[in-house]
């Protein structure tokens, strides 16, 4: 794999307009989150690959004066049509527009959600991944370990998608619907071990060359999604919770209904029913959310994929640079 060098070419300034209070470590990064290599943080700076059509970017984050500071670097014909992607993008990965006082006045008057209020006010969801994007993190997601997934990922990303370099970081980035359209099951079976999911992601390219991300955004996510062959209801409902940044919409895996089962009724598992009439009960068009927040402050104390300490970055880039030589 060739180690792409991006130049810089922009700087962004995105206000936060969203009302209420903004935590932008925990919305840039969730300790809940594995490693993918997509993305790198540390204590005050955030690095992040994007495709933007044929493009590939490396965006650097960090935040001022409620101010979110973008420097885009790219090796393509960055032009003003990239620029006003990159802007929409952003500002909705990390819900900069979003409102949060309704979310923590409910909080407020649960006490299960105390602690987690205290850590992450004003944390929103953060997906800086495409349909498209979302769609292949859901599936590599379905029953199985974070190590599983872990693997999965690192597997399709090493051989399908591309290094890149800049500001002093290597990443990983994204490969293209066309990109894996060009990919046989048979290959997704044995060379990137996905098992059983090779067949519905081989699926997965043309529905996306035909259903862009601008096209999906005012249809039913959870109907549309289940028109990909081997996309059942609960791998589509991940998706649409990820894709809409719908407050009031969260998917339950085994792992989350545990987490929330003993939040919600100090036991140590629920049915998924009575979590999800207790969560809208409490947190009425927010229990997405909240359900977002008891997840992450679970994962705190012991983050799946911890930030990076600065002296470490010349050593996350040889790991990443070997990986894919």
């Amino acid at each position: 794999m060739t180690l792409l060098h991006l130049d810089h070419a922009d700087t962004l300034q995105l206000p936060v307009t969203g009302d209420g209070p903004f935590d932008i470590l925990h919305t840039l990064w969730k300790p809940s989150h594995y490693a993918t290599g997509l993305e790198a943080h540390t204590p005050g700076t955030s690095w992040r690959t994007f495709r933007v059509g044929d493009l590939t970017t490396g965006v650097r984050l960090r935040y001022e004066d409620r101010t979110v500071i973008a420097d885009i670097h790219t090796n393509g014909d960055y032009k003003p049509h990239h620029r006003e992607h990159l802007k929409k993008r952003l500002n909705a990965s990390y819900g900069l527009a979003e409102d949060t006082a309704a979310f923590t006045v409910l909080a407020e008057q649960v006490p299960a959600m105390r602690e987690p209020l205290a850590a992450f006010a004003g944390m929103r969801q953060s997906c800086p991944e495409d349909h498209f994007e979302i769609a292949v993190i859901a599936l590599l997601l379905q029953n199985t370990t974070i190590s599983r997934t872990t693997t999965m990922t690192r597997n399709l990303l090493t051989h399908h998608g591309q290094l890149v370099h800049f500001d002093g970081i290597t990443l990983r980035a994204w490969f293209s619907p066309a990109e894996l359209a060009k990919v046989s099951a048979d290959t997704l079976k044995e060379r990137d071990r996905l098992g059983y999911r090779a067949k519905t992601l081989a699926e997965f390219p043309a529905f996306f060359i035909q259903h862009r991300s601008e096209d999906l955004r005012h249809e039913n996510l959870v109907e549309v999604f289940q028109e990909i062959k081997g996309v059942g209801p609960y791998t589509a409902a991940v998706m649409n919770s990820h894709a809409s940044r719908d407050p009031s919409a969260f998917g339950l895996d085994v792992w989350n209904r545990k987490i929330l089962a003993r939040r919600l009724f100090d036991a140590p598992d629920a049915d998924a029913t009575a979590i999800t009439r207790r969560m809208n009960d409490l947190f009425p068009g927010h229990a997405g959310t909240a359900a977002l927040y008891f997840v992450e402050h679970e994962y705190l104390n012991a983050p799946v994929a911890p930030l990076l300490d600065p002296d470490s970055i010349g050593a996350w880039n040889s790991a990443l640079e070997n990986t894919a030589a």
